[in-house]
Order: C-alpha cells, then sequence, then structure tokens
C-alpha cells in the first residue's frame, strides 16, 4: 500500500516512556514512499503547545487525552478544532480501551492502544488513518459538487417546466375536445415533473444533514389540508375526502418537511392508481399521545411480498424494488421523526398508508 504524503508526525503525549516507545517504533519501521527513511516525529507534551506546532506541514496528530493541561474528550474536541483537516488518532491505555471507540465516534480517526502498540500496527493504523481522512475530504467535495449541480438543474427544470405549463394554459382556448385530451395530460405530466423536482429536493436535505434534526410542534391541520387542496387542484379526476379528528392546534413532533411526507403520499395514491377516478380517503385519528394520519385509496394494492420493500427498506432507494424515492423519503422523514409508517390492504380494494407521529 503506498503512503499517503506521511512524512510529519505530530505527537502529543506526557508520558515520556510511551513516547520514547512510540519515537523507537517509527524508526524501527522501514516506510515507503517518503523521501526520508522514516517520518519526521514532533513530540509536545502539553495541548498548549501543541497549539503553536499543529501547523499545516503536519500529515497526522498522535494524541494521548490524559494531558496535564487538558483531559478527556474535550483535549479531542480542542485538537479537532485547531488541527483542520489533519487526521487525530487517539492513544489509550489498556484499562480504557472504551474511550478510545467514543473518541472515533466523536471525530478521530482511529484509535491506538499503547499496551498493544507494535511498528507494523503503528504505521498501518497511521496510513489508513491518513487515507480514510484523504478520502472523507474527496467525498465532501464531491458532494458539494454535485449538491450545486442539483440545484442550478432543479432550478433550470422548474423554470423550463413553468414556462411549458404557462403556453399550455394559453392553448385551451385552441383546442377541440380531443385535443383537450392530450393538453391535460401535457399539463399533469408538467406539475408531475415539477412535484418530482421538490421530493428530490427534500430527499437531499435529509441526506445532508450534519446532525440530528431539531424535532419541533407542526400544525397538522395547516400541512395536511394545505397537500390535499394542492392534491385536488393537480389531479382534478380523483376525489380526495378528509375524515376524522383533524382540528385546529392539532400538533405533532416533526419538522418542516413534514409537508413532503404528505404530498408523496397523495401523490403515490393517485398516480399508481388504475381507476379512471380515483378515490382517496385522509382519516385523521388522535389518540393521547400520537396522531395516526391513513392514506387510503381504490387503486391495484401491493402484493404482501413487496409491501417492505416499497420503501426501499434495507435497500438504497433508488436500487429498491420499490414505488421509488418519494416512498422511501416518506419512511426516512417519519423514521426520522420516531413515529412509523404501515402499509395494509384497503377494503374491497387498494391500499392504506397510515403514518403515525408522535405528539
Amino acid at each position: 500500500m503506498s503512503n499517503p504524503n506521511l512524512t510529519h508526525i505530530l505527537l502529543v503525549e506526557d508520558n515520556p516512556a510511551d513516547a520514547r516507545l512510540i519515537k523507537e517504533y517509527v524508526t524501527e519501521q522501514s516506510w515507503p514512499d517518503i523521501d526520508a527513511d522514516t517520518p519526521v516525529i514532533e513530540h509536545v507534551d502539553r495541548l498548549g503547545s501543541a497549539r503553536k506546532t499543529a501547523t499545516d506541514d503536519i500529515d497526522i496528530i498522535l494524541l494521548d487525552l490524559g494531558l496535564p493541561d487538558s483531559s478527556g474528550v474535550e483535549t479531542l474536541d480542542e485538537m479537532l478544532g485547531m488541527s483542520g483537516s489533519t487526521p487525530v488518532v487517539v492513544l489509550t491505555g489498556l484499562d480504557d480501551e472504551r474511550v478510545g471507540v467514543d473518541a472515533v465516534e466523536h471525530g478521530a480517526q482511529d484509535y491506538l492502544v499503547k499496551g498493544d502498540l507494535s511498528p507494523r500496527l503503528l504505521q498501518q493504523t497511521l496510513q489508513y488513518a491518513t487515507r480514510r481522512e484523504r478520502q472523507q475530504q474527496q467525498l465532501q467535495q464531491r458532494n458539494a459538487e454535485l449538491a450545486l449541480l442539483n440545484q442550478v438543474v432543479r432550478h433550470d427544470i422548474r423554470n423550463d417546466v413553468a414556462v411549458i405549463l404557462g403556453w399550455g394554459d394559453g392553448l385551451e382556448p385552441h383546442v377541440d375536445e380531443e385535443g383537450q385530451t392530450y393538453l391535460d395530460r401535457m399539463l399533469n405530466a408538467g406539475e408531475h415533473i415539477t412535484s418530482i423536482t421538490e421530493t428530490v429536493g427534500d430527499f437531499l436535505d435529509v441526506l445532508e444533514g450534519t446532525s440530528d434534526p431539531e424535532l419541533h410542534p407542526v400544525d397538522l391541520e395547516s400541512v395536511l389540508t394545505n397537500e390535499i387542496e394542492k392534491a385536488r387542484s393537480a389531479y382534478d379526476n380523483a376525489t380526495i375526502t378528509l375524515t376524522g379528528d383533524l382540528h385546529s392546534g392539532l400538533t405533532v413532533t416533526a419538522t418542516d418537511l413534514l409537508s413532503s411526507v404528505f404530498r408523496n403520499l397523495l401523490n403515490n395514491a393517485v398516480s399508481h392508481n388504475d381507476k379512471p377516478k380515483p378515490d382517496i380517503t385522509v382519516h385523521v385519528e388522535e389518540n393521547e399521545e400520537t396522531v395516526s394520519v391513513q392514506i387510503a385509496d381504490n387503486g391495484p394494492g401491493v402484493p404482501d411480498s413487496q409491501k417492505n420493500e416499497i420503501f426501499g427498506r434495507g435497500e438504497m432507494g433508488l436500487e429498491s424494488s420499490g414505488s421509488g424515492i418519494g416512498l422511501y423519503l416518506v419512511d426516512t422523514l417519519v423514521t426520522m421523526y420516531n413515529g412509523s409508517v404501515t402499509l395494509e390492504d384497503n377494503d374491497p380494494a387498494g391500499s392504506v398508508f397510515t403514518v403515525t407521529l408522535e405528539t
């Protein structure tokens, strides 16, 4: 394996014996693909000294969390804050290996147990940590470029579709009954394209989240009635009936993306319906600590073997055998809200999606 520019190591360790052993291990091991026989190792015994030493030419940092001027995860936090993109490998003792695991979850690239160290293990760990950090940086750069491309493409698509829909509306007085059928199909397809761009945008907002979402009370009545009205406008051949306990002041714990949950379920209920006039019933049931929203349709239904797969569970959404990104997004969002979404057969035909959310 090639060594990705691992020529300068910063060792932050206050125990002279441990520091001396690590220096010996670095010297003993043959390091490929660098100009010198071994990397240069810079040793400091205080976090304060590391602040002055953690310069851009440092390739990796070996960090003991128990220092005279700092201890515990706060030491790692400070080091990560000052080291920028330089990978950090934490050093732990035999009796606190769990600390190393926690450190990795907290942002360190890896950890080493001092009592288990060997020259070869030290080299491999530092090489792998450096390589992973570089790959993560490349992935972040690629994701940023893709996010920008997605933003531009979706913006251009929405603008072009808006122009097409405007031209279509202008054509209505000039087409006969047969032409009106094709014009309606064209306008519906345009609205569907716009809906897809919104769904993709919502999905990327979820994927790009760098921390847990801030859940807060969301007005269910406002969100649900708004999405029902939009669905009625988009699908004038469908009947959408609202029943149950929906009332002013009814809130659920979610985020502002809750509207995307119901938009996708309503679109799914109509777009996958094989009846000339889709019949959709939205029923709200309020319980002590939860609210359930059922969206029932009179479509073809879903075979039992596909009821779980349709959400893309256990698979990548776009690779799944389900109905596509819309239902995958629904399942992802509802799970994020600590809720659940289920699918059952409707009587006598069709499907019932039930979303249950905490109040």
